[in-house]
């Protein structure tokens, strides 16, 4: 494990990207963090040439006006919380920028709210969150405006245990979360009947996956729905679950239209913090 860890947190200085601070809080108590809040002033990638002042296009005005805003804003934060931060600005678009911030900094885990998504617009265009966990090749733990942010103690790990051959990288983040927090582990997987036979075997998939991969103090535990984002969100109705965990394999274009993605789904409903890896 990391002596320190960085963390990348977007904000937008609005009520919903400061409840990735809330989170944040949680891990700052368990281990050193260097925390990057980043703020982003979208401009069209064709006009932008590496600053304001060499940007010919753009309304060196209007960014102005925005990143005196912003500065003004991160001083307004430095002085009502209790811990340091290193404040960004930067400029593109949204989802690369973010990408490349991460790259660039070796950024270990992105924390971020999120206001969702719904109807065709998730289908089309997806929320701001959504489109981070897509692109972004780090975990990325997504907190809905309107989720339980409660101290870790249970974490929920949501696969296809059979067929899904997860990354070293977030089996050492999803370990190394336990850990900090002396968290228990429940590997959840979402059926579409019941059937004891079946139920059975995949019981025993779920164990050959734990004991593969070394886990410890963890629970397997079969849910029936027919649909797994409201599986997981009916699971977690009865349970007392802190953070969910689930890996996506980050469609993008077309086929993220016809296809879609459970993970990014939860992105924009889940009812708890959720942790989003990719699968590939």
């Amino acid at each position: 494990m990391k002596d320190t860890l960085n963390i990348m947190v977007p904000v937008d200085f609005t009520p919903v990207s400061y409840r990735a601070i809330e989170f944040l809080a949680f891990l700052m108590d368990k281990t050193p963090i260097n925390t990057h809040l980043v703020h982003v002033i979208e401009v069209n990638s064709a006009e932008w040439a590496g600053s304001v002042d060499a940007s010919e296009t753009v309304n060196k005005g209007e960014l102005k006006q925005k990143q005196q805003l912003a500065e003004q804003k991160f001083t307004e934060l430095k002085q009502h919380v209790d811990f340091s931060f290193t404040s960004e600005i930067v400029y593109g678009g949204l989802t690369t920028t973010l990408a490349n911030y991460v790259n660039n900094k070796n950024i270990d885990l992105v924390i971020m709210g999120t206001d969702g998504a719904d109807g065709w617009l998730e289908k089309v265009s997806g929320s701001e969150a959504q489109h981070v966990v897509r692109y972004t090749n780090i975990p990325v733990i997504t907190i809905h405006k309107n989720a339980a942010i409660t101290p870790i103690q249970n974490l929920l790990w949501v696969a296809d245990f059979e067929a899904e051959k997860q990354p070293e990288q977030s089996v050492a983040t999803i370990k190394m979360l336990q850990q900090l927090f002396q968290a228990k582990l429940h590997l959840l997987q979402i059926v579409d009947k019941e059937d004891e036979a079946k139920a059975q075997q995949l019981k025993g998939k779920m164990q050959d996956f734990a004991e593969q991969l070394k886990l410890q103090n963890y629970e397997l535990h079969l849910h029936h729905n027919y649909k797994i984002p409201a599986g997981v969100r009916s699971f977690n109705e009865v349970s007392e679950m802190d953070l969910v965990l689930i890996g996506t394999h980050g469609r993008k274009g077309i086929s993220h239209l016809f296809y879609g993605s459970i993970a990014e789904t939860l992105v924009n409903h889940c009812i708890r913090p959720l942790m989003t890896y990719h699968l590939n």
